[in-house]
């Protein structure tokens, strides 16, 4: 794993970000496209909404219904300057981050 300082603040767009479970039923809704393979969705159990790798769900059915093959929060941090990361994975030009005191974990979209 890699460490990284946060040079610019950043705060989330997104406070609260849907989150799903393994096995998670979705609404599969529409691809970005600035970025691809980001499919914005909302969830059947939470009625939640927000991007959701393409990656991690099932081809969607007739009715645009798709399933979660793994389980996936879209949490975005709120950054400040100085702040040690460590970067766990990248998917998508979304990068999963870990501050390295507070161990809750968020994505930051590469530009």
């Amino acid at each position: 794993m890699k460490l990284y300082k946060v040079v610019q603040p950043h705060n989330s767009n997104y406070p609260d970000p849907i989150v799903l479970a393994k096995g998670d039923t979705i609404l599969y809704g529409r691809e970005d496209t600035e970025f691809p393979n980001w499919i914005f969705c909302e969830s059947m159990h939470s009625k939640k909404c927000g991007w959701v790798p393409k990656q991690i769900l099932s081809t969607p059915n007739e009715e645009q219904i798709a399933t979660a093959l793994s389980d996936y929060s879209a949490h975005e941090l709120t950054v400040k300057p100085g702040i040690i990361v460590t970067k766990e994975f990248e998917l998508n030009n979304g990068v999963l981050f870990i501050p390295q005191r507070v161990r809750r974990a968020g994505y930051q979209i590469r530009y």
